[in-house]
């Protein structure tokens, strides 16, 4: 999916039109790249190349191969909390087993526009990286909301955040699977399906 442009360049100057084409281009051949490659194996130069630019041009957006990711993952955040904005009252908790089922499928189906940069973001925040970290916790933030409301009634504070910090690990990771037609023998409707139980299962039960 393409992923589009935030109109401003690397100096803060708003590009023209045919720029802002350029700067889509970039990161469209940047998100290309990560989908096959690990972050680290991509240079400028390849995506440069594969956009048909130069590294000369690439700059005049972009800092860095980290300042794509950075900025396509402030997409991913505000396209996560559009797509988590009615369920973060947690009444979706008290419909059962269908809605964790809707929780589920509405954070992973916003979340596979988006794959390269999810995968790069959950690596590098593993690692420590401040910035990435941040990202991270801004695109997953969301759902942690969404998840921590539907557990309120049932689970006191301190349990609760673990809860939904091993909730919000298990999706994320999850959503790394879910270009695969098969893991381990198992759909994705089926991988799906399951989380929602483990969601259900985690939300309903009194601890």
């Amino acid at each position: 999916m393409p992923t589009p442009v935030v109109t401003r360049s690397a100096d803060r100057r708003t590009p023209s039109q045919r720029g802002l084409q350029t700067r889509q281009k970039l990161m469209n051949a940047t998100m290309e790249l990560l989908a096959k490659r690990s972050y680290r194996d991509v240079k400028v130069a390849n995506i440069a190349q594969r956009a048909g630019t130069s590294p000369a041009t690439f700059y005049q957006y972009f800092a860095d191969v980290e300042d794509v990711v950075l900025e396509a993952s402030r997409l991913l955040a505000t396209e996560t909390k559009a797509a988590l904005d009615a369920f973060e009252d947690g009444t979706w908790s008290s419909d059962g087993l269908p809605g964790a089922t809707r929780l589920v499928d509405a954070v992973l189906d916003r979340w596979s526009g988006h794959l390269p940069v999810m995968r790069v973001l959950a690596a590098v925040a593993a690692e420590g990286e401040p910035r990435f970290y941040a990202a991270y916790i801004a695109a997953t933030k969301p759902l942690a909301r969404a998840l921590t409301a539907g557990a309120q009634t049932i689970t006191p504070g301190r349990v609760r955040r673990e809860l939904v910090h091993s909730l919000v690990c298990g999706l994320t990771a999850a959503a790394g699977h879910e270009t695969a037609e098969s893991v381990q023998g198992l759909t994705k409707c089926q991988r799906r399906r399951g989380l929602a139980r483990v969601v259900h299962a985690a939300v309903t039960t009194a601890v």
